[in-house]
């Protein structure tokens, strides 16, 4: 991937390296390694990052050239790809697939299928996930194909113009149909995974709409539609949890109540999927809005339009 920057007037009298860091928004770390590269250049020649630019000249940065080496195997495996350009990757995870390697699993994750998708269309296998899913969480992922990219969607990521729109099935019905979680979380203990809502956590604020409700067997199940303000580990699933609605499947944040429900709809994962993510993208400056389709638990239980206040541009 290359970026380049045509030089104007109000750019007369400066170097290569301001274009570089203050037009192409490139960080100081990968400016040092393009520089190390010989990967800069101006109108197609080699140059050094002290160079003084003129108008009408154009700067261009061989971002491939300076991309560190990734440790992500590539593998073969399906993918649904839901938007592709400009080195931005959104995917449709499946429940009960990692979202990248771990010390302890260096294979078989959705990081790891990118990675060989993105070795067979353009020869080179590395990638980067920005964000990330549990396990069982289903839905939309970002993936970036370089470090660049990366650090840009993260920042966009960040931005209040930014959204990440969540559905899950819980147990029992939410007595407001929309309000807002405003529950710190931290830790239940040292190397324990598990989260709890306690006074000393982090702030963690989750807004929530009720879209459906359901009766399966005289139990109560209700379609909810959340938006995190904040993103904590477990978040979602913990603060439903602590509200005494927990999310079906839920094999960490459970009542008796809840799993009981889930087998009667033969639910045996975490009933939350990452309906959709919006964000001003970093290249074009145009606003995104990337869907996954609905899991086939929600369909079933509320049709395909549960959630049709969502819209794609």
């Amino acid at each position: 991937m290359n970026l380049s920057y045509t030089a104007g007037e109000q750019d007369s009298g400066k170097t290569v390296y301001t274009i570089l860091r203050r037009e192409l928004m490139i960080s100081e770390t990968l400016t040092r390694r393009l520089k190390q590269a010989g990967a800069i250049f101006v109108d197609g020649q080699p140059v050094f990052s002290n160079r003084i630019v003129e108008p009408g000249e154009i700067v261009t940065a061989d971002l491939a050239a300076a991309e560190p080496p990734c440790d992500v195997v590539p593998e073969d495996g399906d993918l649904n790809i839901l938007y592709e350009e400009n080195g931005m990757l959104a995917v449709n995870k499946p429940a009960g697939l990692l979202t990248h390697p771990s010390r302890a699993r260096y294979t078989g994750t959705l990081a790891n299928r990118v990675a060989g998708y993105l070795l067979r269309t353009t020869g080179d296998g590395r990638c980067h996930a920005v964000g990330r899913l549990d396990r069982d969480t289903s839905g939309v992922v970002v993936f970036a194909a370089n470090s660049y990219m990366k650090a840009r969607l993260s920042h966009a990521l960040g931005q209040q113009d930014a959204k990440k729109v969540y559905l899950a099935l819980v147990y029992g019905v939410v007595d407001e149909p929309t309000g807002v979680i405003d529950r710190p979380i931290r830790r239940l203990q040292e190397r324990d995974m598990r989260r709890i809502v306690a006074p000393d956590g982090q702030r963690a604020v989750t807004y929530y709409e009720t879209l459906g409700v359901r009766n399966v067997n005289g139990l109560p199940v209700s379609l909810l539609r959340l938006t995190l303000e904040t993103g904590r580990t477990h978040q979602i699933r913990v603060h439903c949890h602590d509200a005494g609605h927990p999310i079906l499947g839920d094999v960490l944040y459970y009542t008796a109540a809840s799993r009981t429900l889930s087998a009667a709809l033969g639910i045996d994962t975490q009933a939350l999927h990452a309906r959709r993510v919006s964000l001003t993208l970093p290249l074009s400056g145009e606003y995104l809005t990337v869907k996954a389709s609905l899991p086939d638990a929600v369909e079933h239980l509320f049709g395909v339009g549960a959630d049709r206040g969502s819209t794609k541009c």
